[in-house]
């Protein structure tokens, strides 16, 4: 394993038995979700988070905004969106629509993918 992400994972042990039950928990799940992806599924989330590093912040800001308004959606309106076909690429931005309902890309993965505006019908 190279250095810095040794590190960061003998830091993680280091705090786990102070953490909160539910911190944890979360630091468990995601743990078994990143162990479950393939390689390529790895390389991939590394570029996505990469590429989401590198925007300006007011970027990031709508981004989150994006990804939290459809993080509260009923997960019957999610799997439409997902089915429908009808999202882009986290570093596409779409052209200004009004009041128009975020959607998100979800790869045959199962991985999502950040949202974005979508046009009115």
């Amino acid at each position: 394993m190279e250095n810095l992400p040794r590190k960061k994972w003998l830091g993680i042990a280091e705090r786990y038995p102070n953490m909160k039950p539910d911190e944890q928990r979360r630091i468990q799940q995601r743990m078994r979700e990143w162990a479950s992806l393939t390689p390529e599924q790895r390389s991939k989330v590394r570029g996505t988070y990469k590429d989401f590093n590198q925007l300006p912040p007011e970027q990031k800001a709508v981004v989150k905004q994006k990804w939290e308004a459809y993080s509260n959606l009923p997960s019957d309106e999610k799997q439409r969106i997902r089915e429908s076909g009808k999202s882009g690429k986290l570093l596409q931005p779409a052209p200004p629509t009004e009041a128009a309902p975020p959607s998100v890309s979800q790869s045959a993965d199962g991985s999502s993918e950040a949202p974005t505006e979508t046009a009115k019908p």
